[in-house]
This record gives C-alpha cells, sequence and structure tokens, in this order.
C-alpha cells in the first residue's frame, strides 16, 4: 500500500583507482549473494553502462555486506553496492562513492509498506493512520535531523558521527517523500520472476499494490501540509 523506496537504494563503492565504468572491465565485483536486492542492483548498473555481468564483470559471492567493505578495503574485490551504514565502512577502508543509484534511473521497488487486501479493505483508517504515521516520520527525519541521529544511536548502538551522518544522507536520498508505489519498479520484479515462472509475464503490477490510500493523502493535501509545498 506504499513504496518506500522506488529505486535500488545502493552506492556503487568502487577502489579508487576506478575512474570509468569501463574499468570496471575484467575487474571482480562483489555481491552479498546472487538474487539479492544488492545483486540486483549491479546488474542493472552494469548493463546501463554497456557491460554484461559475470561476462565482462565477475561477479563474486560473499554473504554479508561488512564482509564486502572488507574485501574492497583488501583489493579482493574492485566494487560493491553498499547501503548505509556500510558505504562508510567502506569509505574509511579507501574506497568512494562511485555511483549513487537514486540518480541513475533505475526503477525498482526495493522497499515496500505492505499489508493484506483484507485489512485494507475492512480497517482502512488504520491503514490511513499508519501511512500519515510514516509520513511525518519521513519529515521529521528531514527537519530534524540531530534529532534523528539521537533516534538512530539509541535503537543501532551506533556513535561513529560518519555513519549516522551518512545513514541520514542515505535516506534522504532514497525515501519517498510522497510513497507512492511507481509501477515500472514492480515490473522489474516481475520481469526477473518470469525467467522461472511463465505466469509472471502475463501479470501487471496494478496486479499486486494498492495506491488508493496515499493517492488520498495527495488530493486531501496531507503532504503539502506537511511540507509546505507538493513535495
Amino acid at each position: 500500500m506504499g513504496g518506500i523506496t522506488n529505486v535500488v537504494a545502493f552506492y556503487i563503492m568502487a577502489a579508487p583507482e576506478i575512474k570509468t565504468i569501463t574499468d570496471l572491465k575484467g575487474k571482480s565485483v562483489g555481491v552479498t549473494r546472487f538474487g539479492a536486492s544488492g545483486d540486483v542492483g549491479i546488474r542493472m548498473f552494469l548493463v546501463k553502462y554497456g557491460l554484461e555481468p559475470v561476462k565482462d564483470v565477475p561477479l563474486i559471492q560473499l554473504g554479508g555486506l561488512p564482509e564486502i567493505a572488507v574485501a574492497l578495503s583488501k583489493k579482493t574485490i574492485y566494487a560493491a553496492a553498499l547501503s548505509q551504514p556500510m558505504a562508510t565502512v567502506a569509505q574509511q577502508g579507501g574506497a568512494r562513492i562511485f555511483a549513487n543509484l537514486a540518480k541513475e534511473n533505475i526503477p525498482f521497488l526495493h522497499v515496500g509498506i505492505t499489508t493484506t487486501r483484507k485489512f485494507v479493505r475492512e480497517r482502512r483508517a488504520q491503514a490511513k493512520a499508519y501511512l500519515r504515521a510514516y509520513a511525518r516520520a519521513v519529515h521529521f527525519m528531514h527537519t530534524r535531523k540531530e534529532e534523528t541521529k539521537a533516534i538512530f544511536t539509541r535503537y543501532t548502538k551506533i556513535k561513529d558521527q560518519g555513519m549516522l551522518d551518512g545513514s541520514i544522507v542515505y535516506g534522504y536520498d532514497f525515501i519517498e517523500k510522497v510513497p507512492l508505489v511507481k509501477p515500472a519498479g514492480f515490473q522489474v520484479t516481475l520481469d526477473d520472476i518470469a525467467k522461472k515462472n511463465p505466469k509472471a509475464k502475463t501479470a501487471k503490477p496494478e496486479q499486486f499494490f494498492d495506491n488508493s490510500l496515499v493517492q488520498e493523502l495527495v488530493d486531501e493535501g496531507f503532504f503539502a501540509k506537511l511540507w509546505g509545498k507538493t513535495p
């Protein structure tokens, strides 16, 4: 019933010697595991710029984001898709942000707000209240940075200021202010599933989400009043 992130929510981190996308040809790139969101993201990024994953750029499964950050620092790999706070850890180890996938126009429903059709049908008011609360939390993050950092610290136990600042910027970069699900992002998932499940070839993105609650809030002026203008 809502789209938190409609793009692949990662930064492409790379070794300092990687200056252009073509520098990745023949260089190993790390992923947590094949089929994970980071793997999907790096493959889509490579294809966008004319490189064929595996054939042109070897992909290595490393298990987790901390392992990827270590591999980057040791030059076992030369690039990877990382979220925060591990992107900051990778920077501290000598890597740099090579690309921000929020700016690459690569659609992908990375994170959604999910419920059942029954809940939306029978408890529509509560579902809508949840979306209002969520939207206010996003607004809080944008307008009360220091308090947001304190909340991050409380629940993550992270005290490193670079990691905290990076995590907030990550939220600014990737989280939708108006959480509408974008069909193009869902279509990417259907296209991937269709490789193994023929039924996905005839499925439509709109079968799997309901934007009506968020749209009602838009039409009622909720977001315009919250932000002082339409985001």
